[in-house]
């Protein structure tokens, strides 16, 4: 063995061991030391493999390298002091005890450890990872005074928790799954936060390894429910670590500006099974390897990157949202955009997949985005040449990069074996730039048609329909109800997924450009619609799906039941300085009944006016954690999520208040005719002989609420009927407005439709791709020709068949 330890060559060994056998693996890690330097041996070059009751220090100093496989249990200090090794311990095969209900190692493991990782299945004694500085550790519970003085590295508990636990604790982060944890934990010194987005990817990946090497049933049950327990797990942050990171991070960015060079590439090179070891998902903090790239060196960071590779070397990257105890204090956007430099690297993991299904309109972009070809742009920092491709086919690309969903995403080929590029934050980034380069300057048309166009609705489809129509020369007027231009993007959006001085700033730059902008005009009610076609050479109707959907159960005339959107509109609309809303959750009991959006928009608001407690009901089951197999890609994922409202109940109280499968069957209310309770009934899904999923109520599942004020997010059912009636335009079964297939002329002449108006309740990205090809129509209505792009950005030929008799001209 000492052999191949001072070659380095591969090598086994298995032995039995007692508790007399103390610091089992440091001698064999001086020898590592001694012939290799402190940068050991590779990764499981030496694997020795025990059976028995190992005595103190076991793995103690252990060099990288080097893995330890215990079957068995261990006395104290096992991983003193570990620097790259690998300790993984298990019971014995025939043990018939729950390991992850006792202790199979005891005090103070990995004291003063580096580097390396420990995978115990079991439970821990105390003072697990007292002054450990960088090493990775999973267990499956702990004794008093877990991670006392910790100064580094991460800790995964998957079980119960002693008293005291992080006290003193100053660097590193611990992810805790473990009931009642926080009445366990000393707060002093730290933040309690939930794990959503990359980091919660890491974490699920870890917990899986862990179940690899150990074999572990609790952290295999923890993988198959892990999108139901994540709300539970608690990410344990330092509060002055935090602050440090959060200094480092700008003294190197001043560091970086000061001194040429380039970014190594241990910089840009991220191992997907390596952590993060210094970042803070929930809070917006960056790695401080990242801030060591300053914008001022992409050009020679274009030239290190490896954009053949990049899908595999880089982890994906999206814009973080800011910690969810500080954002749900006010009222700014929840997420943190990435520098540049950051985006850059984003970029470099888009491939040359060959067919792009994240432009497709089928399950990717509705739109057309031709993303791989902004990717490369932006990859290569021709940064004005990527805004001009992304403006080709997107209007808006400030609201769809902060509110979309994303669909193109879940169809990005990538993600096929990794994570999907982060499509979506590089198109905020692409025209967030844009705005502060001064590009977006307005740029009014050289000339007028001098045809009129009258657009009732100024959400997503009438506004881009607007954009299109003036663009081509057309004077458009756009009819507006509310006070506000932006239909659903002024007041049907709350301020924290989209500022409004984002949404002004655009219609201000329409109006510089020419479009007139009409509000407080309730078409049907102030104005007649026959008198706005009278007076405009076509009428678009893109006044959205505004019917909401009800819930007929008795007691639904209580006061205190109400529609989402009456809730989150009075929400908007005093925030920006209108009357105080009517409508408000301060130091009251809210229940949402509905996801969707609207339901997470609901909860994130009602936490931002002080409600006392937020519970969401949903009648359909819980989302899988992966793809079902009726889901397979490059569909839109339907899978559990943690979206910002949910983060922010659980840092606030503990629990996700997601309850699935429940259905409210009664409204109760108080002498003066107030909503003080929901009663509910627990629901069943299956399958009947034909396939079709069937609903049953849960026998003896009867259950009791409190509410004071109910919210009702169960999506639309179709647009206003008043100027649809004033117009006697026709309707489909759906009540939506009636147009031919691929065409958005109505059954009027003269009249158009767009929007969710038409096609039903939809994406803020369909809304834009509907009214860009409605003023294509319009256009070529009006002027029997258009340049206006198809999806894509295509502008089509125009192909005229010559007469049979008049032959083409050749020249001589």
């Amino acid at each position: 063995l000492q052999g191949s330890l001072q070659a380095g060559a591969p090598a086994e060994l298995e032995t039995e061991i007692c508790n007399t056998d103390r610091a089992f693996g440091t001698v064999l890690s001086y020898h590592v030391s001694r012939a290799h330097g402190p940068s050991g041996l590779a990764d499981g070059t030496v694997r020795l493999r025990l059976r028995g009751s190992a005595g103190q220090s076991l793995g103690a100093f252990l060099a990288r390298g080097l893995t330890i496989e215990l079957e068995g249990d261990a006395n104290d200090y096992v991983g003193k002091g570990l620097s790259g090794g690998r300790l993984v311990i298990f019971p014995p095969r025939e043990a018939r005890f729950d390991a992850a209900r006792n202790v199979i190692v005891g005090n103070v493991c990995l004291f003063g450890a580096t580097s390396g990782e420990l995978f115990v299945r079991g439970m821990a004694a105390e003072r697990f990872a007292v002054r450990n500085s960088g090493a990775l550790a999973v267990v499956e519970g702990v004794g008093d005074h877990g991670c006392e003085y910790m100064t580094g590295g991460r800790v995964v508990v998957l079980g119960r928790v002693g008293r005291n636990f992080a006290a003193g604790m100053s660097g590193g982060i611990a992810y805790v799954l473990a009931d009642g944890f926080r009445a366990q934990c000393n707060a002093e010194s730290v933040e309690l936060t939930s794990v959503h987005g990359a980091e919660a990817e890491w974490l699920r990946a870890t917990v899986e390894r862990h179940a690899q090497l150990t074999g572990s049933l609790a952290a295999r049950d923890v993988v198959a429910r892990f999108g139901e327990l994540l709300p539970r797990f608690v990410k344990v942050l330092p509060t002055d670590y935090k602050r440090v990171l959060e200094e480092e991070e700008e003294e190197a960015r001043e560091q970086a500006k000061a001194t040429s060079g380039s970014d190594s590439e241990r910089t840009i090179c991220v191992d997907p099974q390596t952590p993060p070891a210094k970042a803070d998902a929930g809070g917006g903090l960056v790695d401080i390897e990242d801030a060591l790239v300053d914008d001022a060196q992409l050009a020679t960071r274009a030239r290190k990157l490896d954009k053949l590779r990049g899908f595999a070397k880089y982890a994906r990257r999206g814009d973080r949202y800011r910690g969810a105890a500080k954002r749900a204090g006010d009222w700014s956007e929840i997420s943190a955009r990435q520098t540049r430099a950051q985006v850059q690297v984003q970029a470099a993991r888009c491939i040359d997949c060959g067919v792009p299904f994240c432009q497709s309109d089928a399950d990717g972009c509705p739109i057309g985005n031709v993303i791989p070809k902004w990717n490369e742009l932006v990859f290569r920092d021709q940064w004005r040449d990527a805004f001009a491709r992304l403006m080709a086919t997107n209007n808006f690309p400030e609201f769809t990069g902060r509110v979309c969903p994303a669909p193109c995403e879940g169809a990005c080929v990538a993600g096929l074996s990794a994570q999907p590029v982060a499509i979506k934050s590089i198109e905020a980034a692409i025209i967030d730039h844009a705005w502060a380069m001064g590009w977006m300057d307005p740029a009014p048309p050289p000339r007028r048609s001098g045809r009129r166009v009258a657009i009732v609705g100024s959400g997503p489809a009438g506004l881009a329909a607007a954009d299109q129509l003036n663009a081509a020369g057309h004077s458009v007027t756009v009819y507006e109800r509310e006070d506000r231009v932006g239909g659903l993007l002024a007041y049907g959006i709350p301020n924290m997924k989209l500022d409004k001085r984002v949404v002004q700033r655009r219609v201000d730059k329409m109006a510089a450009e020419g479009v007139r902008f009409v509000t407080g005009a309730h078409v049907g009610h102030t104005h007649a619609a026959s008198d706005l076609l009278a007076a405009h050479d076509a009428l678009l109707l893109a006044t959205g799906a505004t019917w909401p959907r009800d819930l007929r159960i008795d007691g639904r005339g209580l006061d205190g039941v109400h529609f989402a959107m009456d809730f989150l509109t009075g929400s908007t609309r005093a925030l920006l300085g209108g009357p105080s809303a009517s409508l408000s959750a301060a130091g009251k009991r809210v229940v949402v009944i509905g996801g969707g959006d609207t339901g997470n928009d609901c909860i994130g608001t009602a936490v931002r006016q002080g409600a006392k407690s937020v519970v969401n009901f949903e009648l359909m089951p819980q989302p899988p954690a992966q793809r079902a197999p009726d889901n397979p890609w490059p569909q839109f994922p339907r899978v559990f999520r943690v979206d910002y409202g949910h983060e922010e109940v659980v840092a606030r109280w503990g629990r996700d208040p997601r309850e699935y499968s429940i259905s409210a069957t009664r409204f109760v209310g108080d002498e003066q005719g107030r909503v003080v309770a929901i009663e509910t009934v627990r629901v069943a899904w299956a399958k009947d002989s034909s396939g079709k999923w069937t609903m049953s109520e849960v026998p003896g599942s009867e259950e009791r609420h409190e509410a004071d004020l109910v919210l009702l997010a169960m999506g639309f059912l179709g647009p206003e009927s008043r100027v649809l009636e004033q117009l006697d335009v026709k309707q489909g079964a759906r009540s939506n407005v009636q147009t031919p297939e691929g065409s958005y002329r109505t059954s009027v002449d003269r009249v158009f439709a767009a929007g969710d108006c038409r096609r039903g309740q939809s994406l803020v990205v369909w809304g834009i791709n509907e009214g860009r090809q409605a003023a294509r129509e319009i256009d070529m209505y009006l002027a029997k020709s258009s340049r206006l792009p198809v999806s894509g950005g295509i502008v089509p030929r125009t192909v005229s068949v010559l007469p049979a008799d008049v032959a083409p001209q050749v020249p001589a």
